[in-house]
């Protein structure tokens, strides 16, 4: 319904245009008390509108966040079943050789060069033997270099450990010598890469 000025015959669509046109078209017209009541109308006019128009705005935000939320939802959980079998693979994987996670393993050794019975000292908390014949794995060991008979012959003894040479020495009376290594009395074809585990019992032999 239009709205009509109280003080001409204009009409105007709304009470706000109303308002405006009477404030500043019939200001003369007006007394104090009047001008204060308008003025107070048009503000609560103005205010109500913006209200409105911000909530109309929050609306469409949190309408189109949602949106967005529902989708990385709907793609983690599609993400996390098509790769559970891939993690959990990698997770018991890493556990069953001791890697990432806390372990306490023992595995006896037996290194023998040249007809010579060796044994060797100290070593980090990931590999150690307190002198004596039994490799003691614990701690956190971060990387698979770490658990492989490679890495802990090498950590303890200080030289490298491959096809050809152990505690430094690859030779038996000046002749070339043949590295032979087994664990639980299986012969390895790549001891170098084998994850020691607890209870393993190892046996490295150098010799003509």
């Amino acid at each position: 319904m239009p709205e009509q000025c109280e003080y001409c015959d204009e009409e105007f669509d709304s009470e706000k245009e109303r308002l405006e046109h009477e404030l500043d078209e019939h200001e003369d017209e007006l007394s104090s008390h009047a001008r204060s009541d308008k003025k107070s109308e048009l503000n609560k006019l103005k205010e109500q509108k913006k209200t409105e128009k911000n909530n109309r705005k929050n609306k469409i935000k949190y309408a189109a966040v949602g949106v967005v939320l529902l989708g990385v939802v709907v793609g983690a959980g599609a993400f996390a079943a098509q790769n559970a079998d891939v993690l959990n693979g990698i997770q018991n994987k890493n556990e069953s050789a001791g890697i990432g996670t806390p372990v306490h393993w023992h595995s006896d050794y037996n290194i023998n060069i040249c007809g010579e019975r060796r044994v060797v000292e100290g070593g980090p908390l990931t590999a150690h033997t307190h002198g004596q014949s039994t490799f003691h794995m614990e701690g956190v060991r971060e990387e698979r270099g770490e658990a492989t008979l490679e890495g802990v012959v090498e950590t303890l003894s200080g030289d490298e450990f491959n096809a050809t040479h152990v505690m430094g020495q690859s030779t038996c009376d000046g002749e070339p010598a043949e590295l032979s290594v087994s664990v639980n009395s299986q012969e390895l074809e790549a001891p170098y890469d084998y994850i020691l585990r607890d209870g393993d019992v190892v046996n490295i032999q150098l010799g003509s």
